[in-house]
């Protein structure tokens, strides 16, 4: 057995120095062969309890810490997990890598996040350094790349939101129902002309689906829905300055339903023209983040469930990292209404 296991010793001398134990001082310490230390770290093979007893002691005394690093590549393990997501600063995101990142170190992994702010070549970059045996496995928020380029890959990979490859698994809430609930409390408060405001043109993304159901649930009832594509290239300080050239382009709009950042700036912008909420304009956001819970006035927002989306993702990848072969996607139904001020 080789000595990648070192010791940290404190020193009592004068000058404080620190000096540093291979697993070769623990062996000898508890009178025992190095193979058999490593049995006791790596928690393979047969030790007796009595020996055992004596490793750990000596393991105390010399307040012995394994190099993880060394330990993982043994074990072909890095017990590290990869999270790319386009903006951590985006609210949504932001409770995703939270609940995600928590959900991973209940289970014994530690995250690396990328963070690739909508670029190609830093996801690419992020996606080239991950695959260097850097983690055992990857959730992929990000979607800037060719399919081939995920598929080549030599990692368990889970996407969120996204239909990267066939063979990889995609988790997403029911965005079909969410569209609905939107679109069904709209039609109850009367509206006359709503602007579906959506930063998603692909089909390759599940989430597509809640604006698209929203517009045509609408337009059977007879309400004028616009539908319009948001830039989403621009700073997120740039919003508040987009939302207010929406005002000018349609002032006709009495309503509006969007992700809850955009649905926050709508309301601010309402509230300088001096426009009444609920009155003279409603608004229901998508999401359910902090920002949806916290407006004034309250919002009417459609909640994904957050940590179900993240504990169901670390759930699968992990399978996969232990061998699962999981092709298929998963739709999380737990989507619901809360009713804000924003509504009537």
């Amino acid at each position: 057995m080789n000595s990648n296991y070192y010791v940290i010793v404190k020193s009592n001398n004068r000058t404080g120095k620190v000096g540093m134990a291979s697993i070769r001082d623990v062996a000898r310490r508890a009178g025992v062969g190095v193979g058999t230390v490593s049995r006791v770290i790596n928690g393979t093979g047969y030790v007796s309890a009595d020996t055992r007893k004596k490793i750990e002691s000596a393991i105390e005394e010399l307040q012995y810490k394994p190099n993880e690093l060394a330990r993982n590549l043994f074990r072909n393990k890095t017990g590290i997990v990869g999270i790319l997501v386009p903006d951590v600063d985006h609210p949504f995101f932001s409770s995703y890598v939270r609940q995600t990142e928590a959900a991973l170190y209940e289970m014994g992994y530690k995250t690396l996040i990328g963070n690739t702010i909508g670029i190609s070549n830093r996801e690419r970059e992020f996606l080239d350094m991950l695959d260097r045996n850097m983690v055992d496995g990857i959730i992929l928020g990000t979607h800037m790349l060719a399919e081939s380029e995920y598929q080549n890959l030599d990692l368990p990979i889970v996407a969120f939101d996204y239909r990267v490859a066939e063979e990889i698994p995609t988790i997403y809430s029911d965005h079909n129902k969410g569209g609905l609930l939107a679109a069904n409390e709209i039609i109850k408060n009367d509206c006359k002309c709503v602007l579906n405001v959506t930063a998603v043109v692909t089909d390759k993304s599940p989430s597509i689906n809640r604006h698209r159901v929203f517009s045509e649930t609408l337009k059977k009832n007879g309400v004028k829905c616009i539908d319009y594509i948001w830039n989403t290239k621009q700073r997120t300080e740039e919003y508040h300055q987009q939302m207010n050239k929406l005002f000018d382009e349609y002032p006709e709009m009495d309503a509006m339903f969007s992700e809850d950042l955009i649905i926050m700036n709508a309301l601010k912008c309402a509230g300088e023209r001096g426009m009444c909420i609920p009155d003279e304009f409603k608004a229901v956001g998508y999401d359910g983040t902090l920002i949806a819970k916290i407006s004034y006035p309250s919002m009417t927002y459609v909640s994904q469930p957050i940590k179900e989306l993240a504990d169901t993702l670390v759930d699968v990848l992990l399978k996969k990292i232990n061998g699962a072969k999981l092709h298929e996607d998963i739709i999380l139904k737990d989507v619901c209404l809360v009713k804000g001020q924003t509504t009537e």
